[in-house]
């Protein structure tokens, strides 16, 4: 007995070592797993701006949401918010440095510039091995992040419907109750607002002008999609009426008088300013300038108030138009397929889902690029000056996007540098469309 009980306890004390080594091993394996960490350009704090805010906030969540799985870590970035060529070109430095971030956004404009680097991952074959991921999105918000094979190089961050603020007390006061329906009475109630002394068109030279120019081509029955393609690939845009008609009556308002004396600034914080301080009838900007700018105390009392937000006129009663644009999209610079690509596209699924898109929507006023349930829509609280217009853009006869989703890259520098002298008689109409062609794909033919 003494024997047999002996080696009961030897077998026992071996079973609760091996038992102990097996814990040992399991909790050490679970010490050393690390979660798949990844780098984000665009998801740093900023009180300042509703879209990098709701960016950071957004990667907390998924963080907590993944803990010990996956990890977002904020890369700072301080151009994240901007939206001049130095974004681009910090962008240009990484992808030559094979340095790019996991994940960053940026503009539609810009991804194709990017694309020259071949640092970005096409996400055409992720989509299309999650159909119901690819399949949750709205129509057509590919259509501006995409490359001329097929390619998909970012998921859209909003699809966005871009229109004209006025103040109603203002076109009241010269006897328009609503917001003109062509451009003819526009253009009427532009003569009345200056006549009166007031800045009938607030813009800068630049973004909100050329969102104008935008709506004039866009509207115009022979625009024959030249914010769709012939801005990047037409041999000159002179030869194109929409956009000779457009040039034409953008200088015609710009010589009348009707807009701000720092119009050519550049600069669309003097645009804001001139509508912001009650100075100005009408700008065009996007959505987000309701949270960033006319809701806050940048703006004059009551500002809000007297704001109502429409679509474009129409060169017909009934030809009025919107721009309707993805313009701004989640690239990666992870080209390859391998562990951290988990990572990437859990992230790029997160902020793409229909939850984190209304989120987003309400802190931002972004319109969401997923299809979202109706009735969640309706009860998000969603800013309604930019709702009501989506809502509208759905049924005019003109949609188009902006100047920017398919402009080559020195569209805009070319187009500062030349539209004052244009504007000051220094060069023709055929001249200055000519020039700006050229200028703009000056670096297309280094």
């Amino acid at each position: 007995m003494h024997a047999i009980s002996r080696r009961m306890l030897s077998g026992t004390t071996w079973l609760m070592q091996s038992a102990a080594v097996i814990v040992a091993l399991v909790t050490a394996g679970t010490a050393m797993a690390e979660p798949i960490v990844i780098t984000c350009g665009a998801c740093q704090e900023s009180p300042s701006d509703p879209f990098l805010q709701y960016n950071y906030e957004a990667t907390q969540r998924f963080n907590a949401a993944h803990e010990g799985r996956y990890q977002v870590q904020i890369r700072h970035n301080q151009y994240a918010n901007s939206g001049g060529p130095e974004r681009l070109q910090y962008y240009q430095r990484l992808a030559l440095a094979d340095d790019l971030p996991e994940v960053f956004l940026l503009n539609a404009s810009e991804i194709k510039e990017l694309t020259r680097t071949g640092k970005l991952r096409d996400l055409a074959p992720d989509l299309s091995a999650d159909t119901s991921w690819r399949d949750s999105f709205s129509r057509d918000v590919f259509s501006a992040l995409s490359g001329g094979s097929g390619q998909i190089w970012a998921i859209p961050q909003q699809r966005d419907a871009i229109g004209i603020y006025y103040n109603r007390e203002l076109l009241g006061s010269v006897g328009y109750d609503m917001f003109p329906q062509t451009w003819e009475e526009f253009e009427d109630a532009a003569k009345k607002l200056q006549a009166a002394g007031h800045i009938a068109i607030a813009m800068d030279g630049a973004w909100s002008t050329l969102l104008m120019w935008s709506n004039l081509i866009g509207t115009h029955p022979q625009a024959d999609s030249f914010l769709e393609k012939g801005i990047r690939y037409a041999g000159d845009y002179i030869s194109n009426p929409a956009v000779v008609t457009a040039t034409e009556t953008l200088k015609r308002w710009q010589n009348a008088g009707y807009v701000n004396a720092d119009s050519f600034s550049g600069d669309f914080q003097n645009a804001a300013a001139a509508y912001l301080s009650g100075e100005a009838a009408m700008v065009a900007n996007g959505p987000w300038m309701v949270n960033t700018q006319i809701k806050t105390s940048v703006a004059i009392e009551g500002l809000y108030e007297m704001t109502g937000y429409a679509p474009s006129p129409g060169w017909k009663p009934d030809g009025r138009g919107a721009i309707v644009v993805t313009g701004a999209g989640w690239s990666s610079g992870h080209t390859a397929d391998d562990e951290k690509t988990e990572a990437v596209l859990a992230f790029l699924k997160f902020l793409s889902s229909p939850e984190e898109q209304l989120q987003q929507a309400r802190q931002t006023g972004a319109r969401p690029a997923v299809q979202v349930d109706a009735k969640a829509l309706s009860t998000s609280k969603l800013e309604p000056l930019g709702s009501r217009l989506a809502e509208q853009a759905d049924s005019l006869a003109f949609t188009y996007p902006h100047w920017r989703v398919h402009a080559p890259g020195l569209f805009l520098e070319a187009w500062r540098n030349l539209w004052p002298a244009y504007v000051g008689g220094e060069m023709d109409t055929e001249d200055f469309l000519r020039r700006l062609a050229n200028d703009a794909r000056a670096e297309n033919r280094g």
